[in-house]
């Protein structure tokens, strides 16, 4: 539980900062981006690693890092203004989140030996 706290503690003091370096919604791309291209990363590199350290960097670093909720809340606005750019953007968000993850998933395997 500590390290889930302390790991979620970093992740959203991290979200904090990128949110007040990075303009408007464009932060919340970076983090979700970035996010998840790290958890598709930590995936391969800690497979054999202690569990308290995965629970530190997947559970709690990343996951309070990403956030699915904001992302909601910007899709929702976006819907109210325009159902077509609603669409485009839910859309965007969730390709490009999910090809980072394939990316972070297939650099991490790159040396891994099965």
């Amino acid at each position: 539980m500590l390290a889930v706290g302390f790991g979620g503690m970093a992740g959203s003091l991290l979200r904090a900062w990128i949110y007040a370096a990075v303009p408007g919604t464009v932060s919340l791309w970076v983090i979700n981006i970035i996010g998840s291209f790290l958890i598709g990363f930590a995936v391969m590199k800690l497979s054999g690693k202690s569990a308290e350290l995965r629970l530190f960097i997947s559970t709690g670093l990343l996951g309070s890092f990403t956030t699915f909720s904001a992302f909601s809340n910007d899709w929702f606005r976006a819907l109210e203004s325009s159902a077509a750019a609603g669409i485009v953007y839910g859309l965007a968000m969730t390709v490009a989140a999910v090809a980072a993850a394939a990316a972070g998933l297939w650099l991490g395997r790159k040396g891994v030996k099965e």
